[in-house]
């Protein structure tokens, strides 16, 4: 895995609608947006966010993650609106292993419009054609059906359930696990979908 090209060279993507560039403390203001719907949050680890300063911490907290090279969070940037409207990431990233896992939020406003698709389609040429990644994984609640849509139309395949895997909000959850692989990825993620 050449894990330089991502945490030295902070890649940017540029869709037809989208910017997608890493995420920075200065996004608190747009990323509190984001983050403080109950409805976008449903299905998330996090709590609602408060305030600024709830979304200031939280980025901190990723920005963390970038200095030790274990995860790379970008922003999904509207180019219309030039504004913050989710996050998408390689989270945990596993050097030894060549692999990673993605996740992403998108706000509920631009829910149904292809947004998380467009972006993770990039996310996942990057890592199979840039990084050298060998597996990609995903996985959301067995309920989050537009999650899991989305890990289907990037080309992945379901592997299972993870039984009360994470405890959200105080209750256990059934997560759906998902995965693509190098051999799969060859010219099989679309270039193009909602």
């Amino acid at each position: 895995m050449n894990i330089n090209e991502l945490f030295d060279k902070k890649p940017i993507f540029e869709t037809n609608r989208l910017v997608i560039r890493k995420l920075e403390i200065q996004d608190a203001e747009d990323y509190f947006y984001v983050l403080s719907d109950l409805e976008t949050i449903k299905h998330t680890r996090w709590e609602l966010f408060q305030s600024i300063e709830d979304s200031t911490l939280y980025l901190k907290n990723l920005e963390q993650k970038y200095q030790l090279r274990q995860a790379f969070h970008w922003g999904i940037v509207d180019k219309d609106s030039n504004k913050i409207i989710g996050r998408i990431a390689f989270v945990n990233v596993d050097v030894d292993n060549d692999k990673t896992e993605i996740g992403y939020v998108v706000s509920r406003e631009y829910w149904n419009k292809g947004i998380v698709f467009e972006a993770a389609r990039e996310l996942i040429k990057f890592g199979f054609e840039e990084l050298g990644l060998n597996r990609i994984e995903a996985r959301c609640n067995e309920d989050n059906v537009g999650s899991e849509r989305i890990m289907q139309k990037i080309g992945m395949e379901f592997e299972g359930l993870l039984r009360e895997q994470l405890k959200m909000k105080g209750e256990y959850k059934t997560q759906k696990f998902y995965s693509i692989i190098r051999s799969d990825f060859v010219g099989s993620v679309p270039r193009s979908g909602t």
